[in-house]
């Protein structure tokens, strides 16, 4: 049955996207042709990359090229009469050489998803599932109660740690007495341990009971939701996914109906992120009040006149746009408190990494391999310094870094893969490394799910993040070890979950 909706709900939002397309294409002042392909293209893409034979991979990474190009472009025309935010306001009713690299992009990603699934065999990798339970497997199936409770309670209080020192929080830097080692740790285990072994635990309850437990995975689900909120991430919704997609797949081998389970899945699935965005939005909001207080104590206790930096801090809105920018079918920002609704409102659209980027690269002149290769230099830096992205493109005077005695302020404007990739200013070089990624990280989804006897739900988490990581590339790259660390942690993690076994442990 969910099959069945999952194939009406394609079919109807592959319409509807045109529908919405050709409407926006009534605020477009270029070519209206060029608008037409590059909305088809893109149409074609989400539809065509998110099939059933799709890895969950090419659904991750078409998902946030379409709402980083089609979505947000089109709904800034409807909208915002054609200004882009994010990287700065872009007017950008007329673009037709953005349009033309962006629908190019879009081909390329359908081309390589058409030659994994035709010419690469899936079949010499093959789908082998354990014959021999592992210790660890042994181990929780005995005491699978007594496991899920200190698992959860391991995440409760990660998270509140994570909360109550600042250690990893999206957009702020804390200083912090917590030992390196520490801090390192508590990060890796909320972006990748605990969720590493939610995919265990699941993995090895279907492999030996043959079904869902329905328990096991909600408190896989909140572990998402208490994690994430911790971070003051917004994500909640798409690592949900990264979840429901093989669960269900999972679901349809074991031949029995869990369409209830499902159906309350997603209810709660959406119940949670409503309750994740809000919460995200009220602490970072609330963090940024006191960040602007102990600004202001800092460098103006005693001023009667304000400075114009103090000025700008005290209307800085988390780089939401005045009632100016706001000019259609749309509620305008006060000068009010601004609210959780507010920046709900707003990031919908504008959050996603992709056009807006790639506009403002393309129109600088600036692109040559020697900027690209002049990126891969960049490092990180716990300071008020703008990023690389930022200076060499103009987005200084939009940023505000605000540093106190506890905390930075540091949100980095991203370009993203593809604009970063457009930093050579060579449409080849974009799109031959577009389509060797999607190769690339193809092939490495089935690696994984032979290795670690075809978990499903790991390769589909570990997909999303580096679909993830893509969607977010550009600064620092070079330092994309760290993450590429974390990630082969947790692949070693797993494959010792599941193949560690005693010699002198009896198996019948």
């Amino acid at each position: 049955m969910i099959l069945k909706i999952y194939t009406i709900l394609r079919i109807f939002f592959f319409i509807l996207f045109l529908i919405i397309s050709f409407y926006a294409s009534k605020f477009y002042e270029g070519s209206i042709f060029i608008f037409g392909v590059y909305c088809s293209s893109f149409v074609g893409m989400i539809f065509y990359l998110t099939d059933r034979k799709s890895s969950y991979f090419e659904i991750f990474f078409s998902s946030y090229l379409f709402l980083g190009f089609w979505f947000k472009y089109v709904f800034s025309l409807i909208l915002y009469d054609g200004s882009v935010f994010d990287s700065g306001q872009i007017n950008s009713k007329k673009i037709d050489d953005i349009l033309v690299i962006g629908t190019l992009v879009a081909i390329t990603c359908i081309a390589a998803s058409f030659a994994y699934k035709q010419f690469i065999n899936r079949d010499f990798i093959k789908k082998v599932e354990s014959k021999e339970r592992s210790f660890f497997e042994i181990f929780y199936l005995n005491n699978r109660i007594l496991i899920l409770s200190f698992f959860f309670t391991s995440v409760i209080v990660a998270a509140l740690l994570n909360h109550q020192f600042g250690i990893y929080q999206r957009g702020f830097i804390t200083s912090s007495e917590v030992p390196y080692f520490f801090q390192n740790l508590l990060k890796w285990l909320l972006l990748f341990g605990f969720t590493t072994f939610s995919c265990f635990l699941i993995h090895v309850e279907i492999l030996n009971q043959k079904k869902l437990n329905f328990y096991t995975v909600i408190i896989s689900l909140f572990e998402i939701l208490i994690s994430y909120t911790s971070m003051l991430s917004r994500s909640f919704v798409i690592n949900a996914m990264s979840l429901m997609v093989p669960l269900y797949q999972r679901s349809i081998k074991l031949k029995k109906n869990y369409d209830s389970f499902f159906y309350i899945f997603f209810v709660i699935a959406l119940l949670s992120t409503a309750i994740s965005v809000y919460t995200v939005n009220y602490l970072r909001l609330a963090k940024l009040d006191s960040i602007k207080i102990d600004w202001n104590n800092i460098n103006n206790p005693s001023s009667q006149i304000p400075s114009d930096t103090q000025l700008k801090i005290e209307k800085y809105k988390f780089q939401l746009p005045e009632k100016k920018a706001l000019v259609r079918n749309t509620k305008a920002l006060t000068e009010k408190k601004l609210t959780s609704n507010d920046v709900t409102n707003f990031i919908i659209i504008n959050r996603w990494i992709g056009i807006d980027s790639l506009i403002l690269v393309h129109n600088s002149k600036k692109t040559s391999f020697d900027l690209f290769f002049k990126s891969l230099k960049e490092k990180k830096k716990q300071n008020t310094e703008n990023t690389f992205y930022e200076k060499t493109f103009g987005l200084s005077s939009d940023k505000i870094n605000i540093s106190t005695n506890k905390v930075l302020l540091k949100g980095n404007t991203l370009p993203g893969i593809i604009t970063f990739l457009y930093y050579s200013g060579n449409l080849y070089f974009v799109l031959i490394s577009l389509f060797s990624i999607i190769i690339i990280f193809n092939i490495f989804e089935l690696m994984v799910k032979k290795i670690t006897h075809s978990n499903l739900i790991f390769a589909c988490f570990l997909s999303n993040m580096i679909a993830t990581r893509l969607f977010h590339f550009g600064y620092a790259p070079k330092e994309s070890y760290l993450f590429l660390m974390s990630f082969l942690l947790s692949v070693a993690l797993m494959v010792f979950l599941l193949k560690f076994k005693f010699l002198f442990i009896n198996r019948k």
